[in-house]
């Protein structure tokens, strides 16, 4: 076979293997990766421990490797259920994805997860029924739950810090602010989800996907959205007021200035610039740790 000829059997296997780090956001794992090992070092810094106790913490690899495997089949069994919506929503990078067949998706949705569960498990049993029950749930939000306006924004908000208290639960450190903090990020992560509906509304319509602005009609629940970063906001206001301007509530005192912000935004109906801005905030919440 000539050289250009082995390029070209090539070609379409890279294409798949890039096809499927699309497809379970390798960008969305390495935030995840650099958020477990943030914490665990912010867990550790009380204790007589240095560096090299973290670098052979091997149930907190464990932990990050099965973080990786079930989130990554997440996304898969996402994926697949939502084929037909992204088609019309994000029709490029959904033809792109469609390099993996089905069948390849669903083999590697079952192998991800034999993986995560088998590594969770050698880490520790309770480690080992935590994702067991995250990866159940991950399936049933994506199967059932995606149907469910109002329930699958929550439940989606929740599964995205779940992994976070996956090395709370290894460490066995529960410092109240943790979960102030966390149920404060899940309240930002909700309210993204809901404007990613927006986004999506043209697709959701379509196939007659019960999303929050196709069930209560756009004006609705545009209201309805604002009614949920108010609530953050005091959510924000509250904790400010409790603890003062220190500073790990530099990140709180931000939200609330990108949540105003994403309200006049939102009145202009710039659904994509404020998505924008709220992904941006994600990474500074996650950043925002090592201040804890």
């Amino acid at each position: 076979m000539t050289a250009s000829g082995q390029a070209e059997s090539k070609s379409p296997r890279a294409l798949k293997w890039l096809a499927l780090l699309s497809i379970v956001r390798w960008y969305n794992i390495l935030l995840t990766i650099f958020a477990q090992y943030l914490s665990a070092f912010v867990l550790m810094r009380d204790e007589p421990q240095t560096l090299h106790d973290l670098l052979v913490d091997f149930k907190l690899h464990g932990i990050v490797l099965a973080s990786i495997f079930s989130i990554a089949g997440g996304f898969i069994i996402n994926n697949f259920y939502d084929f037909e919506k992204d088609l019309i929503n994000r029709p490029h990078s959904t033809l792109f994805n469609r390099t993996v067949s089905k069948r390849s998706q669903l083999n590697f949705y079952i192998l991800f997860n034999l993986i995560a569960v088998t590594v969770a498990f050698m880490s520790s049993f309770k480690i080992g029924v935590f994702f067991m029950i995250f990866i159940s749930a991950l399936w049933l939000y994506s199967h059932k739950l995606q149907k469910m306006a109002f329930i699958k924004e929550f439940v989606a908000s929740a599964l995205s810090v779940a992994c976070f208290f996956a090395v709370l639960l290894h460490f066995s450190k529960y410092y109240p602010f943790i979960f102030v903090y966390g149920a404060f990020y899940m309240s930002l992560v909700y309210s993204r989800e809901v404007v990613k509906q927006f986004i999506n509304y043209n697709g959701d319509l379509a196939l007659e996907i019960h999303s929050i602005p196709v069930s209560l009609g756009q004006e609705k629940a545009r209201a309805f959205l604002g009614f949920v970063m108010v609530l953050s906001f005091c959510g924000g206001l509250g904790i400010l007021f409790y603890e003062g301007l220190s500073a790990r509530n530099y990140f709180i005192a931000l939200s609330m200035a990108v949540i105003a912000l994403s309200g006049y935004l939102i009145h202009r109906n710039r659904y994509k610039q404020v998505n924008t801005l709220y992904k941006v905030l994600m990474v500074l919440g996650i950043l925002n740790i090592l201040l804890m």
